[in-house]
């Protein structure tokens, strides 16, 4: 199903052709090209295990008729709505804690959790935030109030983009749009995708309407751009965005890795389709100059760390999000470790 429906929707960006000898080597061999990289990058290395187990939370779920009269939500605490069976206020995960609010660059802010993170970029004239954490409450609660902790506006939001169509970044999504009345933005085939996943416990129903937006598409707020990437793999629609962002009077390019894990199923040709992207992203990083990489899971990239760091920055002292060009090598991490995964399930196919 994974791969019927990724190769139907990027047939013709030919993310979806067969391996090459060039391509697929041995898995251990994939494996070790990855793990030398993730050195630099520790959250990543464990998508080189080849004793994983993959599950797919990409498959269609059965979208339950609701009775008469019954709401899409319920009130939660606070008046912030909340959705039946979703993560509340605790964090969107076991043992997470609050990141932020706060300040990462000049334009460039966190909101969220240990566990997930949304990303508001832009300037008082306009905002972009990117992604909506699990559920309303907690898009109310580490989204809406933190922004005003920080003293921003969040009626200046001028787009709210979902990485990707899975729960953890567009429960609170609809939320804020209905708050803010700003659309949802996603890829088509995300949007494919969420239309066939129903109501989950957790994260509630997943959106349904709002805007399409396209490879390579630049998206305005104010004085901010912001440069969409489709990067197929961990969905068949997931959005790595490049993002220019200001550090007093130095300039730094950044890139957002839309979607991490590989929890798509044993599917080699998914698998090909992430390597793809991740080589493409390495290409565009390369010529873009790109010297910081964020995501959203702070267990990935680092960043509680790094928020610890830049809490407690001198003035003048390197900016500890800014890795150089050398963090490059974390499209290295992705692609390796995706082609040795792809490479394991060519030899092995599952039953």
């Amino acid at each position: 199903m994974a791969c019927r429906f990724l190769c139907s929707a990027f047939a013709a960006l030919a993310l979806c052709t067969p391996a090459t000898a060039q391509e697929l080597k041995s898995p251990k061999a994939h494996a070790l090209a990855g793990l030398q990289a993730a050195v630099a990058w520790p959250g990543y290395a464990s998508l080189c295990a080849l004793d994983s187990r993959m599950r797919n939370v990409n498959l269609p779920r059965e979208r339950k008729p609701r009775a008469a009269g019954e709401g899409r939500r319920e009130t939660g605490q606070g008046g912030a709505t909340a959705r039946r069976g979703g993560g509340g206020g605790g964090g969107g995960g076991r043992g997470a804690q609050p990141l932020g609010p706060m300040q990462v660059f000049d334009n460039l802010y966190v909101l969220g959790t240990s566990s997930v993170m949304a990303w508001l970029y832009g300037t008082p004239e306009g905002y972009i935030l990117i992604d909506g954490l699990n559920s309303d409450e907690e898009a109310q609660e580490y989204i809406l109030d933190g922004m005003q902790q920080l003293g921003l506006d969040p009626a200046a939001i001028r787009h709210i983009v979902v990485s990707h169509a899975h729960g953890d970044h567009y429960g609170g999504a609809d939320y804020l749009a209905e708050q803010l009345g700003v659309p949802i933005s996603m890829t088509a085939p995300d949007w494919a995708l969420a239309a066939t996943l129903g109501e989950h416990p957790r994260f509630g129903p997943a959106p349904t309407e709002g805007i399409t937006v396209e490879d390579g598409q630049v998206l305005v707020a104010g004085e901010t751009e912001m440069t969409l990437h489709m990067t197929p793999g961990h969905t068949p629609g997931t959005l790595s965005p490049v993002l220019t962002l200001q550090d007093g009077d130095d300039t730094h390019k950044a890139v957002l890795w839309g979607g991490t894990g590989f929890n798509f199923g044993p599917d080699v040709q998914t698998f090909l389709a992430y390597a793809r992207s991740a080589a493409k992203m390495r290409d565009i990083a390369a010529a873009e100059g790109v010297d910081v990489f964020i995501s959203g899971h702070a267990r990935r990239d680092g960043s509680a760390e790094l928020l610890e760091k830049l809490a407690a920055r001198a003035p003048d002292a390197p900016h500890p999000f800014v890795r150089g060009v050398e963090g490059q090598g974390l499209f290295t991490v992705l692609e390796q470790c995706a082609r040795a995964q792809a490479a394991r399930f060519t030899e092995d196919p599952p039953e």
